[in-house]
This record gives structure tokens, sequence and C-alpha cells, in this order.
């Protein structure tokens, strides 16, 4: 069952139009602060949560603590002391959006015990206001995005092994350990959960864990030796335990996912990277196998 009313279109579209101008091309930065925009329709978007009721007040705190301190974070001449505090800062309130459980945000689902196939248990969708404000303000604050066709090609070029790789690894093993079956199917229902993917899942995890997480674990562990690698190992990881209500084998193969979307990361230096990586391949995963899963394989 889909459920979309006015309200939520206006206002998740107001923050996929925040998303989305994250990514406005350089091109475009004609005017001073247009790189900003993405304050904008985030600043109405909150106004149309506010009045659909939506949102609480008691989120406008939320709002503006982990915006203040992941701002103040991408400061320069920070003490170490105050640079952790705000680190930590971030780390909670994020974990907090991330799984729900700071209060004023009334999610709506969109679609709602939808059977792609009789094996499969039954798909159900949230748009997630809170966890947007993760991506939002971690990318829009602390990291440069790309911004011109040559550095998509670039990027695109670099990462498309890694991503062939991830994906065919990935799913390899969802097939040997009986989580799925091959079953290609086209619905119309795509295109809604292609935009509740990307915007509201893909960019928010690739953000937090990637973008935040290995980041700076990458920086912390610079002195000791693959250092890299142990960044990459720790934020998949806890990828794959943000993952545990799938049971034991989504852990396993979201932390090995999670590798992937991490090394193409690493390998590319670009938060988008690890973005389409991780788009793409939920995608293959939606299109072309059981989906979300065998309902057998999670005791559903």
């Amino acid at each position: 069952m889909i459920q979309l009313n006015f309200a939520t279109l206006v206002t998740y579209g107001l923050l996929t139009l925040a998303l989305a101008s994250l990514w406005l091309p350089r091109a475009a930065h004609f005017l001073r602060y247009i790189s900003w925009a993405w304050t904008l329709f985030l600043v109405a978007a909150v106004i149309a949560g506010l009045f659909f009721n939506l949102l609480q007040t008691i989120a406008l705190l939320w709002i503006v603590l982990l915006g203040g301190s992941a701002w103040t974070l991408t400061q320069k001449n920070l003490r170490l002391p105050i640079k952790y505090v705000l680190f930590a800062m971030v780390l909670f309130l994020s974990a907090g959006l991330l799984i729900h459980h700071l209060p004023g945000f009334s999610n709506p689902k969109i679609i709602s015990n939808l059977y792609f196939s009789e094996d499969a248990f039954p798909y159900n969708k949230y748009l997630n206001f809170d966890s947007v404000l993760i991506g939002l303000f971690i990318l829009g604050f602390g990291h440069q995005r790309l911004g011109s066709a040559s550095e998509w090609g670039l990027t695109l070029k670099r990462m498309t092994p890694v991503m062939l790789l991830t994906c065919l690894v990935v799913m390899c093993l969802s097939l040997l350990l009986g989580y799925v079956q091959w079953q290609p199917k086209w619905t119309p229902v795509f295109f809604l959960w292609a935009w509740g993917n990307l915007f509201f899942t893909c960019i928010i995890e690739e953000a937090f864990f990637r973008g935040f997480i290995q980041k700076y674990l990458v920086q912390g562990l610079s002195k000791i030796s693959y250092g890299d690698a142990l960044a990459i190992a720790i934020s998949s990881i806890l990828f794959g335990l943000a993952h545990y209500r799938g049971g034991s084998n989504y852990i396993l193969l979201a932390t090995i996912a999670g590798g992937g979307y991490g090394w193409a990361y690493h390998h590319t230096r670009r938060i988008e990277a690890s973005i389409l990586t991780h788009f793409t391949l939920n995608t293959l995963h939606f299109l072309l196998f059981t989906y979300p899963a065998l309902a057998a394989s999670v005791g559903y």
C-alpha cells in the first residue's frame, strides 16, 4: 500500500531539493552564497514540517545542536579537547537521529506491507526527516562535493571497478546464504523506491559512516600501520551492526557491502563514489533479486 499526501510531498520535496542542491554545478555559483542554497531549502522544509505537524518544536533543538556542532567542527585552529567534544556531539546526535530516538519527528510511512514476490517478506518505507539532517550538515559543512563534469567523469572512472566488485561479491554471497533468489522484476513502484532509497537512505548512511566516521578515523589512525584499512574495517563493522534488525546474515552482508563503500570512498577521496556504489547495489538487488529478502531467511 502506497501512502502519499500533500503535506508529505511538500515537506519531503523541499528536503530532496536541499540534498540535491548540495551538488549545484560550480559554474552556477555566479551569485555570492549560492553554494549555501541547501540551507534555504532546509529552512523551508522545517517551516513546512512545523506547519503540517510533521515536526514538533523540540525538533528545532536537535537541528540547531547538530548543525552548530557540525559547522564548528570544520573550523580551523580548534583546540584538540574542543574538537573531541564536537566530534562526540555530532556522533551521538547523528546516531540518535539515525535510529529515531530523538523526539520531535513524525516520519511518514509511504510504503506499507508491499509484497514484491510471494516468498519475500513485506516491504515498508519511511521518509525520515531526522536522518536527512545528518547528510545535510555533514556534507554541507564538512565536504567538498563534485562540481564539474570532468570531476564526475574521473570519479566514475575510478569507482567503477570497486562498484562492480562490491556488487558481485555481495549479491553472490546473498545467493549462497539463501538470503535472496534470482527474481528479475519491474514495477512502477521503482521510481518511488529509488527516490526514497537514494535521498533518504544512501546519501544519509554514506554521509555518516563514510563521510564522518571513516573520515575522522583515517585522520586519527594516520600514524599507525594500515590505519586507513583499519578505519574502513571499523566503519564497515559499525555499518553492519546498524542493520541488526535484519538478522545475522544481513549484518554480515551489510558489513561486506560497507567495506566496498568504504573502499570506493578511500580510493577516490569522493563521498559521491560511496553513495553511487551503495545506490547501484541496492538498485540491482531491487530489480534482479528477491526484495527485500526471502521470508524464510529472516524467520518472517
